[in-house]
């Protein structure tokens, strides 16, 4: 009889994970937030960033992390070449969360984002869980309480498990209404995606209006695809979009947005 190998049959033990309130997953994040859960952090003085880019409009399998993103983007076009715009809002903050007590309790606890409740489990369903990339103390990894029933998906804790649900449900809810607060503030250059995020930066009380009034309006029939611009720093993807889309974007801060890249090669 063959026996798994260490590193299988370290791979499916449980996860197990004791909060050990050191703080450090509440200090300085972009914390993504539905729009529901925007308003709510905007009502309450916070700082709320829009980050978006852009992929193909393609079909992707079921399973795939590009399959997830596509289900939550927004259908446009950028000049001839359909795309899907994914629009993540997220909590700024720099230094300590403005919700965190000096005790390190949350002080809004009962209305705190799903991230939040989530944390350090994953939304992404094609996204394994791997303690070291935590930012929880490696005394954190030994609880006895399994909240995570194997690396990826198998969620024992039932609140987490709901923060889950939910928070993926909503990222498919509010599609139509991102489509709509992208229209209503004229949000039309973005990144490609896996290279870099356009972060547009509204004043609190614009982006708060806007929300609210594409949560409240009732919505309009057979809306066509918004239209975007995808820029970039990089000339050899400006080079490769340039023909289908029509033009050689460079980012423009000036626009209202600063440009957030992912490759250190990238200004």
């Amino acid at each position: 009889m063959s026996m798994p190998s260490p590193a299988i049959a370290e791979a499916a033990l449980p996860l197990r994970f004791s909060c050990t309130a050191c703080g450090k997953c509440c200090h300085g994040l972009r914390l993504l937030l539905s729009l529901s859960e925007a308003i709510d952090w905007l009502d309450h003085g916070g700082r709320v960033e829009l980050l978006c880019d852009a992929g193909p409009d393609l079909s992707f399998p079921e399973a795939s992390g590009e399959a997830y993103r596509a289900a939550r983007a927004v259908p446009a076009t950028s000049g001839a070449l359909p795309v899907t715009v994914a629009v993540l809002p997220t909590a700024v903050f720099d230094g300590p969360c403005p919700n965190l007590l000096p005790d390190m309790r949350c002080g809004a606890y009962d209305r705190r984002p799903n991230a939040c409740r989530i944390y350090p489990a994953e939304i992404r369903p094609d996204r394994q869980i791997v303690p070291t990339q935590k930012l929880c103390p490696p005394d954190a990894w030994g609880g006895a309480q399994p909240v995570f029933s194997d690396p990826v998906e198998g969620i024992a804790d039932p609140v987490t498990k709901v923060a889950i649900d939910r928070a993926r449900l909503a990222g498919i809810g509010d599609v139509a209404l991102k489509a709509r607060l992208l229209a209503r503030l004229g949000i039309d250059q973005v990144a490609l995606s896996n290279e870099g995020y356009a972060v547009w930066q509204p004043e609190p009380e614009r982006l708060l209006d806007a929300l609210r009034a594409v949560r409240d309006e009732a919505p309009p029939a057979d809306a066509p695809p918004i239209r975007v611009e995808i820029v970039s720093p990089r000339e050899a993807t400006r080079q490769m979009i340039a023909e289908a889309q029509g033009a050689d974007a460079l980012p423009d801060p000036a626009r209202g947005y600063i440009y957030l890249p992912l490759f250190a090669d990238e200004p």
